[in-house]
This record gives C-alpha cells, sequence and structure tokens, in this order.
C-alpha cells in the first residue's frame, strides 16, 4: 500500500506546497497566486473632466490620519499603510485576501494642476481627490481711467491705484515745468 500522502490539515501535500507558494507571491511579491499577474493595491481611477482630472481609491478601513496625499507638478502620491490582520490567541488564519502593509501609490497626471486649489475627500472607504487643472494665463481686460479718475485717487491717497509714472497720466511728468 501506498503511504499517505496527506499533510496535517488532511489535504494533499502538494495543495499544501501550492497555497503556501501562493501565499508566499502574495505577501512578498504582490503577485496574484494563480493568474502570476501584480494586484494594484490600491486600486484606482483616474478620470479627465473639463476643469480637473479627478482621482478615486479604494481604501476600506484607513482613516484619514492613515492617508498622505502629496502633489508635485505632474504628479499625485497617494501613500498609507495597513498593518497586518492579526489573529486572536489560539485562532489559525486559513486565508487572507486583504493586502497589508505600506503602499506608495504614484499617479502620473496629463497635464499641471494648481496645486493650490487641490480638495481630497474620504467617504466610505473611498478617496476622491480633485485636482483643478493649471489654467493658462490668458490675457485680460485692462481699465482704462480718465484724468478725472486718476485725479480724484490721488486726492484721496490711494497708493494702490496710482499709475506707475509719478504725475499720474500718461504723456505727462510730473516735473513739467509748465509746458
Amino acid at each position: 500500500m501506498n503511504e499517505s500522502k496527506t499533510g496535517a490539515s488532511g489535504r494533499g501535500a502538494l495543495a499544501e506546497l501550492k497555497e503556501a507558494m501562493g501565499n508566499l507571491f502574495e505577501s512578498v511579491l504582490g503577485l496574484a497566486p494563480d493568474l502570476g499577474i501584480r494586484q494594484e493595491f490600491p486600486r484606482h481611477e483616474l478620470r479627465v473632466e473639463d476643469d480637473a482630472y479627478r482621482v478615486r481609491v479604494e481604501l476600506p478601513g484607513f482613516k484619514r490620519e492613515e492617508i498622505e496625499v502629496t502633489v508635485t507638478g505632474k504628479s499625485l502620491a497617494i501613500a498609507g499603510e495597513r498593518p497586518r490582520f492579526q489573529a486572536p490567541a489560539g485562532a489559525k488564519m486559513l486565508r487572507s485576501e486583504r493586502p497589508a502593509g505600506k503602499f506608495d501609490l504614484n499617479i502620473r497626471l496629463p497635464g499641471e494642476v494648481d496645486a493650490v486649489a487641490v480638495v481630497a475627500q474620504m467617504r466610505e472607504g473611498i478617496l476622491e481627490v480633485r485636482l483643478p487643472k493649471q489654467q493658462a494665463h490668458r490675457g485680460r481686460s485692462i481699465r482704462v481711467e480718465t484724468d478725472e479718475e486718476s485725479a480724484r485717487e490721488k486726492a484721496t491717497g490711494d497708493e494702490a491705484s496710482r499709475t506707475p509714472w509719478e504725475g499720474g497720466s500718461p504723456g505727462h511728468s510730473s516735473d513739467t515745468g509748465g509746458a
């Protein structure tokens, strides 16, 4: 008779080896055990809207204090750490599909963003970051003042509204000796 080829769990040694190797690949290399492909953690999406980019990241179980969001140029970086689940004393973990450990998600954005106006919000395990697009410097309309408006502003002492030249209006110099 053949000797039993079952392990301590009552399953075959080959099945136990396959599970152990799958756990090794999953935990060390971040590979899906049966597929041989990299699992993305955290899962995310990037959308382009008319005036902004929007990134949504799945972070179930995270608190906002455990997440760091940084914007630099055309790059969005999101970092955090999820501790490995610890089974209570006397319990044995049979399977875990929850990714654990540190993560650094770096997303290259299609264009420059207005870093001052970026807003991040965490709701029901989803982090949503809205990154307004950097507006190209466009021309602007310049208001042309009359001599009366300039004189009125000068009389009220409004320094901020004075023209760049001392005399107040173009074509006149402040030291014209009666010309």
